[in-house]
């Protein structure tokens, strides 16, 4: 029976800012209680419906506050979705959680199996189910931390999709099993492995040797990204990664940045809206997220209108801003923009100011359709 003892609640000094918690979790499996770290989104009691991806942190005795600051600052400025983080203290524990490995296949087997039961069979259900998680989860190491959180990768039954392993010391033939598991693997995986010129040179050397031999991986399921810093030691590297790392996991998640411009959507055949629009589907397929379409996003899709000169899909960019935007300018804007640019300009003009009792949008104001309208109706005089 999974029990919670002696809550403190460390930080709760606004409801603006993250809650952070110790926790005291006892386990089962491991016949021993373990000195968890739990970090909340901001205003995680307001919004009752809203859920979560769960960030799982290994070596939180001193990972946690590096992971947990990196991703409220990216979710503050929307980089990624706000996430529920839990540190796992492994101080005293770390070699039985993750080192014990049958001397045959290498795997997990005592106490390091015992430990991958705690995480996937009490502390992943717990948080499922007393916490407003979505299906999406991330794990994060670093050293022999980063080696064992591939096992859950490993595992026929996948609970864990994003992967951030931070300067991996790989066990024995590791390599083989990731390129084996990942060239097959029929789920949504996104994996982030980094290390340093100036790491340890049997990490550097399998990690980049690992990189060589994904790199032509054809799973198209599989977002795999491998970074070598320079200059970096085994131990400040985290810090400067952890970032990173979950930029990539949660890249889907970014808004249309000028990367994903121009190497994506200024190339596509098909039609921008339709690819904004699964943009987003997949946002909430991959994590479990509902994100409304963002205003910028809508003005990626209309520079790439204006630059194709397709002015056709204004007509659907209009449909799609009333839908998400229907108290607002938007929709207004891009219905007048498809008429003026397909050549019916007193229609044009006539969106544009018929949109003055809605509100405005960030970028675009009424006042710069009123101006639009004024501008056509001198060339109609003229």
């Amino acid at each position: 029976m999974l029990k919670f003892k002696n809550l403190l609640l460390l930080l709760f000094l606004n409801i603006s800012f993250s809650q952070t918690i110790y926790e005291s979790f006892e386990s089962d499996f491991l016949s021993d209680s373990r000195e968890l770290k739990i970090q909340l989104p901001r205003n995680y009691d307001e919004n009752l419906s809203k859920k979560y991806p769960l960030i799982i942190v290994l070596d939180g005795d001193y990972m946690f506050e590096a992971v947990s600051g990196s991703v409220d600052y990216l979710s503050y400025w929307g980089n990624i979705p706000e996430s529920i983080i839990v540190g796992v203290n492994q101080i005293n524990s770390r070699y039985d959680d993750c080192s014990v490995l049958d001397n045959i296949d290498f795997i997990p087997i005592s106490s390091s199996r015992n430990f991958y039961d705690f995480i996937s069979q009490e502390l992943i259900p717990f948080f499922d189910k007393n916490y407003r998680t979505t299906k999406f989860k991330v794990a994060v190491g670093h050293e022999a931390t980063a080696n064992y959180i591939n096992y859950f990768l490993l595992n026929n039954k996948t609970l864990i999709s994003g992967f951030i392993a931070i300067s991996p010391k790989f066990s024995y033939d590791m390599e083989n099993y990731l390129i084996k598991r990942l060239g097959k693997i029929k789920t949504n995986i996104f994996y982030y492995l980094v290390s340093s010129d100036s790491d340890f040179k049997s990490i550097n050397e399998r990690t980049k040797n690992l990189s060589d031999n994904l790199s032509s991986l054809t799973n198209e399921l599989v977002s795999f990204k491998y970074k070598q810093h320079k200059n970096l030691t085994h131990y400040n590297l985290p810090i400067h990664s952890i970032s990173e790392g979950f930029e990539h996991v949660f890249a889907t998640y970014t808004a249309i940045n000028s990367i994903e411009y121009n190497s994506v959507l200024s190339k596509i055949l098909t039609s921008p809206v339709k690819y904004l629009e699964n943009k987003y589907e997949d946002i909430f397929n991959y994590y479990g997220v509902n994100k409304n379409i963002l205003v910028n996003d809508f003005r990626a899709v209309e520079k790439y209108i204006e630059e194709s000169e397709k002015f056709k899909f204004y007509k659907d960019l209009s449909k799609l801003a009333i839908d998400k935007y229907p108290k607002t300018i938007l929709g207004s804007y891009y219905m007048g923009l498809y008429h003026e640019r397909t050549g019916d300009i007193r229609k044009a003009m006539h969106i544009y100011r018929s949109a003055y009792t809605l509100e405005d949008v960030e970028g675009i104001t009424k006042d710069e359709l009123l101006d639009k309208a004024d501008l056509i109706s001198i060339d109609l005089k003229n």
